[in-house]
């Protein structure tokens, strides 16, 4: 009797270890990393959509487009994802003709370049002729006074610093506040701004970090041949997020613009910021001519 018992059990067993292994696969595949392109091939010109899911929500994972065959350190044409958000779509310029693909780096900062999830695609060389009515004329191209304006303009080289969390709490914003100033269109049409992969690389690979003390910002600067660095520091105190941002010049060495302002979440956070670059980007043209 107690032997078919334990057959019972056994048989019993087995039978819920095969359920377990049949749901597994469906599970899995719930649950897996995904990113895929909206077309498989795509003709010159074309805007790329990249649609990803099941991703952690870290502000600091990141999605790039990258040549086929490219090594997994390669940052490409990289967009960083937004925080908080599990599935969605990044819109990426047309690259070159060739053969490529879109990568997925989840969880970066504990992981490092380990792919995530990548999915191949193409562009062709030749974009589709565009047909055109014998009665049109074709307008010479005018070029916008806005942009005449700004060819006008000195361009310097300037990178923008993580600024530094005070408190745990404040981690997230010290993010923003960097995004947002880096993202800005009028900063990104004025000045060559240094790109984030590239400064991460650099100090890495010379044991150096990037933080708002002035002589430590002026000697990456001066390594770097950067003519401005934007950094500074973010504290969180109760309801209230408050910002300190200074610019240094590398060249005079010292300080050209200071400007603290306090926020009270990160929708006004982000506006604040925003608002404060026209500021900045005047005391650089001021300090720089």
């Amino acid at each position: 009797m107690q032997k078919s018992r334990l057959k019972l059990k056994y048989v019993v067993f087995l039978i819920v270890l095969m359920l377990i292994a049949a749901g597994c696969p469906s599970a899995m595949a719930d649950t897996a990393p995904l990113i895929k392109t909206d077309k498989e091939n795509y003709n010159a010109g074309e805007t790329v959509r990249v649609n990803f899911s099941n991703a952690p929500g870290n502000s600091r994972d990141w999605i790039c487009i990258v040549a086929a065959g490219s090594a997994d350190n390669d940052a490409g044409d990289y967009k960083y994802m937004p925080g908080g958000v599990s599935q969605g779509e990044m819109i990426f310029d047309a690259p070159p003709p060739g053969k490529y693909e879109a990568r997925a780096y989840y969880n970066y900062s504990r992981n490092g370049y380990v792919v995530t999830a990548r999915y191949s695609f193409s562009v062709a060389s030749v974009a589709p002729a565009r047909a055109v009515a014998v009665e049109e004329k074709i307008k010479p191209a005018e070029i916008p006074a806005s942009k005449v304006a700004a060819a006008s303009v000195p361009q310097f080289n300037v990178a923008v610093f993580h600024f530094t969390p005070l408190s745990m709490d404040a981690t997230t914003y010290g993010i923003t506040v960097t995004k947002t100033l880096i993202n800005v269109p009028k900063m990104q049409s004025l000045f060559a701004i240094m790109d984030r992969k590239d400064l991460e690389f650099f100090l890495s690979a010379n044991n150096l970090q990037q933080d708002d003390k002035i002589d430590n910002i002026i000697e990456i600067g001066a390594r770097l041949g950067l003519n401005f660095v934007i950094a500074g520091n973010v504290e969180k105190r109760g309801s209230l997020i408050i910002t300190d941002c200074k610019v240094v010049s590398i060249a005079k060495r010292n300080i050209a613009f200071t400007n603290k302002f306090i926020s009270t979440g990160e929708a006004n956070l982000v506006s604040n910021v925003v608002k404060m670059s026209d500021s900045l980007i005047e005391a650089i043209l001021r300090s720089g001519n």
